[in-house]
């Protein structure tokens, strides 16, 4: 390669020497970007492989903890889905509510089941309300995630959107 290139003349030596400049800053910015993703992808592995390992690290206690928790719910006070929909419409009542679809997660011994309760238009009191009953039947029946707006025609009004969970004991299969 060395005699090939010494061998041309100078004009063909900096056009060979431009095109190769040329395709190299083509090519560096590219490759520089995967390099980059690489790293990231390193590190987010990392992060990952961490993070594993310290659950693995406690996984006698976390299973300690579920066992322990396990034992403390009563069978008889699980909701299934179309109880905890009715828990819901009655702890609703006399307020502008929508109760959504619901969506259930089993496993072999439970089923979590999850709906999305809209309230509009309502005052504090009844929102705190709504909240204490739910908290009442913890922990078979809670609050996942609550969304609060202010309702701009009465700003003394609220709307809130709740996603609310109900634990279902399964009975064992034979």
């Amino acid at each position: 390669m060395k005699t090939f290139f010494q061998n041309r003349s100078m004009r063909e030596r900096v056009l060979l020497l431009a095109f190769a400049l040329v395709g190299l800053a083509w090519w560096a910015p590219v490759a520089l970007g995967r390099l980059a993703g690489l790293r990231h992808e390193v590190i987010a592995f990392r992060t990952e492989l961490e993070t594993q390992r310290m659950w693995l690290s406690h996984k006698t206690e976390i299973e300690g903890r579920a066992a322990a928790a396990g034992r403390t719910l009563d069978p008889t006070k699980t909701l299934d889905a179309s109880q905890a929909f009715a828990e819901l419409s009655r702890m609703t009542t006399g307020l502008t509510s929508e109760i959504g679809a619901q969506r259930s997660e089993r496993t072999d011994q439970f089923a979590l089941h999850i709906v999305q309760v809209t309230i509009r238009r309502a005052d504090m009191k009844g929102l705190l309300g709504f909240y204490e009953q739910v908290n009442a039947k913890a922990p078979y029946l809670g609050v996942e995630q609550c969304a609060l707006s202010i309702d701009r025609a009465n700003p003394g009004l609220l709307s809130a959107v709740f996603r609310i969970y109900s634990i279902e004991a399964l009975k064992p299969v034979n």
